[in-house]
């Protein structure tokens, strides 16, 4: 229990890994010692703060990893997208948690500061999103041919995961997109901010690198060596 509230964790692992390449999807590939997801989901049960862990996953995997984390956390077959996986991580709660976090299972350097950074944003905000800034120029390109803007680089930043939330307030959000036919969102924080709710900003790392690419996963190495 963090603060007295039940605190629960979904980590999505259902990409089938199309631009990783190779027969067996990024999250159940070896890093150092580890698969990828099990470096996620060791640090959030190192942190102790989450009741309950919901690892949404890739069909075809689900019985494998379930008996791979035991008890640690209950395992459930993902939707067709990432709006689906993540609405069916939160209806798969024995018990509705007070504050939900939803991370990506690939991002395996997710710190404890961030963490907990997360819990204290959502308990006081009601939803929050972690982000750096961008240290590359951003060009706005409809048609991925011409330059229609170059946008002020400071007023954008890049969104990573974890995106926290109070459950009642993403749970509605989910089922409100549906009510409404909105089946493609790509992130959470879209479906909160739909619902006309505002979302805080906490700050995340350079180090929280989502691994999709098998050039991610020497960069990820390079990471780990560090550790």
């Amino acid at each position: 229990m963090y603060q007295g509230h039940f605190i629960g964790a979904i980590l999505l692992m259902g990409g089938e890994g199309r631009r990783f390449g190779g027969p067996t999807p990024k999250q159940f590939t070896s890093l150092g010692k580890k698969k990828i997801y099990r470096h996620t989901l060791d640090t959030l049960l190192k942190t102790n703060l989450f009741d309950e862990i919901i690892l949404v996953c890739l069909s075809g995997w689900t019985e494998k990893t379930q008996k791979e984390v035991g008890n640690l956390a209950h395992v459930v077959e993902g939707g067709l997208s990432r709006q689906q996986s993540s609405h069916i991580g939160l209806k798969a709660f024995h018990s509705p948690p007070k504050i939900v976090m939803i991370h990506d299972a690939v991002r395996p350097f997710i710190s404890p500061d961030i963490i907990q950074a997360n819990m204290e944003g959502a308990l006081l905000e009601g939803a929050v999103d972690t982000c750096i800034p961008s240290a590359d120029t951003l060009i706005f390109s409809p048609d991925h041919q011409t330059i229609a803007a170059i946008p002020k680089r400071a007023d954008y930043l890049r969104g990573q995961t974890p995106q926290t939330f109070l459950y009642e307030w993403i749970l509605e959000a989910h089922e409100t997109a549906l009510q409404n036919k909105i089946q493609d969102a790509t992130d959470d924080c879209q479906l909160i901010l739909a619902s006309g709710k505002p979302v805080k900003i906490v700050q995340g790392s350079e180090k929280n690198i989502k691994i999709t690419s098998e050039w991610d996963l020497q960069i990820a190495k390079a990471i780990l060596a560090t550790l």
